[in-house]
């Protein structure tokens, strides 16, 4: 299995982008992507592979592989927190989003979903089925799996809340069902007792009506329109809001006067001050230039530090 899968990304490495796609016992790869193309805020260098998992078996497949010959494994879900620096990322990506995104319903009510599958669809399938609980999380543009990873929440409620179990696939290929009681989750963080790979999860959500249900996704998406850049090249929220007391994240960037501050191509929005958008032709390197002069701003004006809520793949030379 190894030995063939080393001579198919031996025989594309010279390709580019999605030509150099390829099917390793019905596991998709390309090389030398430019992952851009892949992240919301259309921003970062090429990966050295990109693999498109079908099963939580090719996952396995993938990071047994990938270790076996000492090369690093990342996640990619839909890029939507995350910056990648100008010179790209020495890694094989593993990208769910794509193939990864089965929603099964159960018959005793609870829902199956896996890593790939994006929350705003998982909403909207939800809403169908008459369950409601999702919706505060239905404009959040990211896959499960990536808010499940870090918690991802919004207006009051948070993933976390809703997982009844998780899938994870350790370094060792290991599939390992954790319990969401066993799993610490705070504020944009998740602490599991394994570390791996997240690639299905279970929730159970309460009944509601499709008409009440759509509603409240109108509205919660209607407030989302009306206070954030919606529709603009953005990771979303840049910092995470300091610990309570300390005021948000958005008001203290304002008060610093960093609202429509840019560098480059890359600026605060004048509609939310922690959205930083790419106003065209952005570079990684303008955006944590700017990332920098908003923490140092709000640390002089403010006496606080901000902590990134965006992660960052490669290396940065600021």
């Amino acid at each position: 299995m190894s030995g063939n899968w080393a001579k198919a990304f031996s025989r594309g490495s010279g390709g580019r982008g999605r030509e150099a796609g390829a099917v390793v016992r019905n596991i998709e790869v390309a090389f030398q992507v430019n992952l851009r193309e892949y992240t919301t805020i259309g921003i970062g260098g090429a990966a050295d592979r990109l693999v498109f998992p079908r099963s939580a078996a090719q996952v396995r497949e993938i990071v047994l592989t990938e270790g076996r010959s000492g090369r690093p494994v990342r996640v990619l879900g839909a890029g939507s927190n995350l910056l990648v620096a100008d010179s790209g990322v020495s890694a094989t990506v593993l990208c769910t989003k794509k193939h990864l995104s089965k929603v099964v319903f159960l018959s005793d009510g609870s829902v199956v979903v896996e890593a790939g599958a994006m929350l705003p669809r998982l909403a909207v399938l939800c809403a169908l089925s008459g369950l409601s609980g999702i919706e505060p999380l239905s404009g959040i543009p990211g896959t499960v799996g990536g808010a499940l990873s870090m918690n991802a929440g919004a207006y009051g409620q948070s993933i976390g809340e809703l997982a009844e179990w998780v899938e994870v696939i350790d370094a060792e290929g290991e599939i390992h069902r954790v319990e969401a009681r066993a799993i610490r989750f705070g504020y944009r963080e998740a602490k599991y007792p394994v570390q791996g790979i997240v690639v299905r999860a279970g929730f159970r959500f309460g009944a509601g009506t499709r008409e009440a249900v759509f509603e409240r996704m109108r509205q919660f998406n209607e407030k989302r329109r009306a206070g954030q850049p919606w529709g603009e090249k953005t990771f979303g929220s840049a910092f995470r809001n300091p610990p309570e007391g300390a005021g948000k994240a958005r008001e203290l960037l304002e008060r610093a006067g960093m609202k429509g501050e840019r560098e480059g191509d890359a600026c605060f929005s004048e509609k939310h001050a922690n959205f930083l958008v790419n106003r065209g032709r952005a570079t990684a390197a303008d955006v944590r230039r700017l990332l920098s002069r908003g923490q140092s701003a709000v640390r002089v004006s403010c006496g606080v530090l901000l902590l990134p809520e965006v992660k960052m793949w490669g290396d940065f030379d600021v």
